[in-house]
């Protein structure tokens, strides 16, 4: 027997209605099928139903437990995503009887220091870590250190710090690169930059990143879409690849690219 949390979209169209249909079927075959789980503990397998954000919600759930998620899109996009909606069954079939992959995708850890000295930590993220102006605020400058050795000073509306999955997600946005999940790095985008510091960076996994904000303007930082802590002159965010990897489960072979292109609309080679 398999203890499956099914977690699902309140507002989404058919969300509760699937989320039913999981539920029978896995209790129809013997399994425990939690709704709505508060944690991870004793779970198998987390259902997620929904789009990215419900799926970043799960993953926040499941936090560094081990369990996998699966994605069923519910959504628009859905690049977290794994099945469509009327494939949401045979997914949980599947990756039950272990007709699955199962891939692990790093996170970014981040804290600020204060001014005063005290430390704020701000947990781990899958997808970025931002550092974005406040609204109708003043310009940005900060100061970037990598592996604890100076880099730039620069102005701009933000800076974002991302991981892989995240390369595809607010870092694309901003023209950054498209990297392999399956690496543990960091990719560091300027937003709006206003000097010839424009281009993307992409750090090994033991380089570190300080965001030392100074003089004028006062931002926040925002962490997987969620906005958080004001942050402003004499504080540094630290963010580094983080300690936990989060497991999520794919049922096609195709390489990651292959999957990129099809959710782009590319030509085809």
């Amino acid at each position: 027997m398999k203890r499956v949390g099914i977690l699902h979209h309140h507002a989404r169209p058919r969300s509760a209605e699937l989320s039913a249909e999981v539920a029978a079927w896995l209790e129809q075959r013997g399994h425990e099928a939690v709704a709505g789980p508060q944690t991870a503990d004793g779970l198998d397998l987390l259902v997620v139903l929904g789009g990215d954000g419900t799926m970043l919600h799960g993953i926040r759930l499941v936090g560094s437990s081990g369990v996998p998620v699966l994605g069923v899109n519910l959504g628009r996009l859905g690049f977290l995503t794994e099945a469509a909606a009327d494939e949401a069954v045979d997914a949980v079939e599947r990756t039950l009887n272990g007709d699955c992959f199962i891939d692990e995708r790093s996170t970014v850890e981040a804290w600020i220091e204060r001014g005063s000295g005290a430390r704020e930590l701000l947990g781990e993220a899958i997808n970025e870590v931002s550092v974005e102006r406040a609204v109708g605020g003043k310009l940005i400058y900060m100061a970037l250190t990598i592996a604890g050795q100076p880099f730039t000073r620069f102005g701009a509306d933000g800076l974002i710090v991302a991981t892989p999955t995240g390369s595809t997600a607010y870092a694309f946005s901003m023209r950054g690169p498209v990297v392999a999940t399956g690496l543990r790095s960091l990719v560091v985008v300027a937003v709006g930059a206003h000097n010839l510091f424009d281009r993307p960076l992409v750090l090994s996994p033991d380089q570190d990143v300080e965001v030392a904000l100074e003089a004028r303007g006062t931002g926040v930082v925002v962490t997987d879409g969620r906005p958080g802590a004001e942050i402003g002159e004499g504080d540094v965010l630290h963010a580094r690849v983080g300690p936990s990897v989060v497991r999520l489960v794919r049922l096609s072979p195709d390489s990651f690219f292959t999957r990129v292109a099809r959710r782009f609309g590319l030509p085809q080679a």
